[in-house]
């Protein structure tokens, strides 16, 4: 059964209860000498405790496991040193509030080593606060502060964070703010720390992981290089990171309770690291374990780093390390580089390249999530495994945060597949799907890192019986340029003669090492954030690379422009890679839409471009003036694409807030792209403060189809006068055959007519067929009915129309339609609004340049809604403060018709669609009785005028009221501007698009 929280009220009883039950074994449970475990109190207790504030510790609701609420420590330790915390509450996946438990007999009070083992948890995963718990006592912790060696019980804790058994009826207020699924989950939770989530890589935790890594770095490093004088400078770099890789590997396993605690430590003390090193080997087999079978290192400094990983020399938890968060810290590590001089004396010296643009900004982790989802959601069916031959590259890894995510997704689809997802089908995803380049070989080396580590996740592992048990991923993560194909021999001969400049360049044949792949239709996703490098910066410190692509035989076609960007040669060479109906997910500056140097680029993304989410002046990349987009770009179409225009991007990372446009496929050229101005975007951002509800909320107006026949062509004629009489109807089909229906079947209908604006009583253009008997609503029933007449009726009172609808009876049976209408192959597709059609409504022209909403009150059908349309149909609830009139007035106004078109889509020649989700979201100007009244007034004017005008013969009357039309509208939208808050220019910026 799907888990049940209690309401607040209910967990308070249901608290009650629980410390009763508590309270009649506290003496024996919490006694020096007690035998009861810590197993026991959680089993018994704690979840019992953690279920009663909202958390599905059992995963009862069977979520996919990196999705549940609650992650359990499953392998039992006692001890106050390193492991994981015993439950790990969540949102959407993500660590939100660790809780350490312990026996009831441990003494929270009093022992320090529970204390620093609960902060060094919150404190490592960069959470505000942490949770230990005896039952007997719960206490809160302020992570912010990291532990310390000497610090007491009761340093950090937050003030009023203690709480005892009692407490938890006395203070119940005060524990479901610190501990509850409701308020834990909300988006005010940090408010309560007064914390603000930082960037990812650069949390307190994260930089003093990085200061620490970075000592690591340049001791080993030093050490190598000092001790392999024959090692060149790039060599000394990359076995540096493959140690402190394999280190950090050793060391994550065991605070994961994988092998024994302490056992590297144990090694590096008795000088046989070779030996622990080929047994992890053995057991994983992952390629991380060689680097010291050729390289010599001096004891005493391996013994210097590995006593530095543990307490009190270190703070960090490695048990909760997560793979994306490692990322996001080396992504700043990899800034650096190994430097040895002349006396083997090495350094770390910040790569110059990076140096001039900055230095490293992760990629924010939203970013990555938004990104994947983008190209993963369309492609992966919910409910079905990842498929076989579905692959995924990241052109630019870096430290990996795309695969990382990547993967998450995968185990997540699999997972709802109903299939089991341990280490060794995590290892398999990895491996079949996921595929990654970068130039330095180091970030291939951390990437590698993050991976394994991802692939390893919370399995419990017996290292001892354990073999082979990680994929080796040389195959799946290269490095290599992966702009410069191995012609870059011939293209840039004198550089390619000198070792260290053709190394520097890195040339790889990607399109030899992916030959397979390329022959199977590509692949396909292809996600990142590419390098954005200047041609000024490739001049100055790479002008290998420069001068490669600026050679026609790279056959970049960006590169041939004066002023280019590395950027947009990766999305040039995306594309070479991509199936067909695959998709490329990528973050890039948004200059791009605008820029003559990415006019190629414009040109390849056009055709495919199917979200483009453009953040204007808002920053994403924290302390760094870097204006960017989200570009998603799937199979080639001849759609219009969608632009998201971001004027706050706290507002759209919180609901998507955002002005969509819809731009036609025909204007996303190698030409310069059409931006919606931000002028029109404040003008809805006050309509919307303005706004007293939505169109579409209840007791405002219902939006509902016209009748859905599947067949329009047949149930939609037009008689010809001529040949017709007061009982039967004739007309000629759409074949050329004469046919004849009774007048009593059909009802007036516009099928395709414009409507003009402010209008009443459309003409009809046609006739509908019409076998429903339609009632409306009974007393106390909100809706109507309409049933289908059987054959009995249709014989006996429409004999004609029955035969004519039996000569396309073929057709008919051919259609879906809802509810199965048996033998009556006459009933339309849908039917559930054909009671609606009655009584005044609002008919709606679903495509037009300007808005056209015209009242009729004569019951006339129309063809039903979708974005082709032609017709939506409105009309206010019953409870509807405003007259259709005055609604007729609202959804006229310029600003309105705007604000609709901005989120739908726009169809070449300045098409809008009016869909009913647009109409809905409209908010709803505050309009007093004498308002209302002033505006009903006009508008029924209007109508009045409209009707005249159609018959009128007199130029000078027309001219009249014509003249008049337009003063009762200018005085209409006047009134509903100023109760939108809005100016004369605001509403000249809307009119002036």
């Amino acid at each position: 059964m799907p888990f049940v929280r209690f309401t607040k009220q209910e967990a308070r009883l249901a608290m009650t209860i629980f410390v009763a039950d508590y309270q009649r074994h506290a003496a024996d449970l919490e006694a020096s000498n007690s035998p009861y475990t810590e197993l026991e109190a959680r089993s018994e207790y704690i979840d019992r405790f953690l279920r009663i504030l909202g958390w599905d510790v059992g995963n009862e609701d069977s979520q996919p496991q990196v999705l549940r609420d609650v992650v359990l420590e499953r392998e039992l330790s006692e001890s106050d040193e390193g492991g994981r915390p015993d439950y790990r509450l969540r949102v959407s996946g993500r660590d939100r509030l660790p809780v350490e438990a312990k026996k009831p007999s441990v003494r929270l009070s009093t022992a320090t080593g529970p204390a620093r083992q609960a902060r060094s948890y919150g404190w490592s995963l960069s959470l505000p606060a942490a949770v230990l718990t005896n039952v007997a006592q719960t206490v809160v912790f302020d992570t912010t502060v990291a532990p310390m060696d000497g610090d007491g019980p009761d340093v950090a804790v937050v003030p009023g964070g203690r709480f005892t058994v009692n407490d938890y009826v006395a203070r119940f207020d005060d524990l479901w703010e610190r501990l509850s699924y409701e308020s834990v989950t909300s988006a005010t939770y940090f408010d309560l720390y007064s914390y603000t989530e930082p960037p990812r890589g650069t949390s307190p935790f994260d930089n003093a992981f990085l200061a620490q890594f970075k000592r690591w770095r340049l001791l080993l490093a030093s050490n190598i290089a000092s001790q392999n004088p024959a090692l060149p400078e790039a060599e000394v770099g990359r076995r540096t990171q493959r140690l402190l890789n394999a280190l950090l590997f050793l060391r994550v396993c065991e605070d994961r309770n994988i092998g024994q605690y302490e056992a590297l430590l144990k090694s590096a003390e008795d000088d046989k690291l070779l030996d622990a090193f080929r047994a992890a080997d053995r057991s994983f087999n992952a390629g991380l374990f060689d680097v010291l079978t050729s390289t010599t290192l001096t004891s005493s400094v391996l013994r210097t780093v590995v006593r530095e990983m543990y307490w009190p020399r270190s703070q960090f938890a490695f048990g909760v390390l997560r793979p994306d968060i490692l990322a996001a810290v080396y992504e700043q590590y990899l800034a650096d580089r190994v430097e040895v001089d002349g006396a083997r004396r090495a350094a770390l010296r910040p790569k110059p390249e990076l140096t001039h643009a900055g230095g490293i900004v992760p990629t924010p982790g939203w970013v990555v999530t938004n990104l994947v989802a983008g190209g993963l959601e369309p492609q992966l069916v919910t409910g079905q495994p990842v498929p076989d031959d579905f692959r995924v590259l990241d052109l630019s890894m870096g430290s990996g945060p795309f695969l990382i995510e990547v993967l998450e997704r995968l185990i997540e689809v699999e997972e709802r597949a109903g299939r089991t997802v341990g280490l060794a089908e995590r290892a398999a995803l990895v491996k079949a799907h996921l595929h990654g380049v970068d130039i330095d070989g180091a970030a291939v080396e951390v990437a590698k890192l993050s991976l394994l580590l991802a692939v390893l996740g919370d399995e419990v592992i017996d290292t001892s019986r354990a073999r082979n048990l990680l994929p080796d991923l040389s195959n799946n993560l290269l490095v290599g340029n992966s702009l410069v194909e191995s012609n870059f021999d011939s293209v840039v001969p004198v550089a390619a003669a000198i070792p260290e400049r053709r190394a520097a360049v890195a040339p790889l044949d990607l399109a030899r090492t992916f030959a397979r792949v390329i022959q199977e239709g590509g692949f396909n996703l292809i996600v990142g954030n590419p390098p954005y490098v200047r041609i000024q910066v490739l001049s100055e410190f790479m002008p290998d690379q420069l001068a490669y692509f600026q050679d026609g035989r790279s056959h970049f076609e960006s590169a041939q422009s004066h002023n280019f960007d590395v950027y947009q040669l990766f999305v040039e060479r995306a594309f070479q890679f991509l199936s067909a109906d695959g998709y490329l997910a990528y973050i890039v500056p948004n200059r791009f839409t605008n820029l003559l140097p990415a006019t190629t680029m414009r040109r390849v993304l056009g055709p495919r471009l199917g979200r483009l989410v453009h953040f204007g002046e808002q920053q994403v990349f924290e302390g760094r003036q870097t204006y960017t987009a989200l570009v998603v770009a799937g199979p080639a179409s001849t759609d219009p694409a969608e632009f998201e225009i971001v004027n706050n991007l706290a507002a759209w990372r919180e609901t998507g807030a955002s002005s969509v446009v819809h731009v036609d496929r025909a204007d996303l050229t190698g030409e310069a792209w059409p931006i919606a101005n931000e002028a029109r975007t404040k003008v809805f951002e006050k309509m919307v403060a303005a706004g007293i509800a939505k169109l579409g909320d209840d007791g405002w107006i219902s939006f509902f189809v016209g009748v859905q026949t599947s067949a329009d062509d047949v149930f939609f004629v037009k008689p010809d006068p001529n040949r017709s009489d007061n009982l039967v109807a004739r007309f000629t089909d759409s074949t050329g055959v004469l046919h004849e229906v009774e007048q009593s079947i059909l009802r007036p209908a516009v099928r395709d007519r414009t409507l003009e604006p402010y209008g009443r009583a459309p003409v009809p253009d046609a006739f509908a067929i019409f076998p429903y008997d339609v009632q409306p609503p009974a007393q106390g029933h909100k809706r109507g009915t309409a049933h289908v007449y059987d054959e009995a009726t249709m014989r006996a009172r429409f004999p004609k129309a029955l035969d004519y609808l039996t000569t396309h009876r073929a057709a008919l049976q051919g259609r879906s339609v809802t509810p199965d209408p048996g033998p009556n192959f006459w009933a339309y597709g849908r039917s559930q609004s054909l009671w609606k059609l009655d009584e005044p409504k609002l008919v709606v022209r679903v495509l037009s340049l300007a808005p056209q909403y015209m009242l009729d009150t004569d019951g006339l059908v129309t063809p039903g809604g979708g974005d082709g349309g032609p017709y939506y149909l409105a009309r206010p609830d019953a409870a509807c403060p405003y007259s259709i009139h005055v609604v007729q007035a609202i959804l006229s106004h310029p600003a309105v018709d705007a604000f609709v078109a901005s989120r739908g889509r726009l169809y070449r020649g300045s098409y809008v669609v009016h869909r009913k989700a647009f109409m809905e979201a409209v908010p709803v100007p505050d309009l007093d009785t004498t308002e209302q009244q002033e505006i009903e007034t006009a508008v029924t004017e209007m109508q009045d005028i409209v009707v005249q005008r159609r018959t009128e013969q007199d130029a000078a009357i027309l001219t009249t009221l014509t003249g008049r039309f337009e003063v009762l509208r200018t005085k209409v939208n006047d009134a509903i501007s100023a109760a939108y808050g809005l100016a004369a220019e605001d509403v000249a910026a809307i009119e002036g698009d």
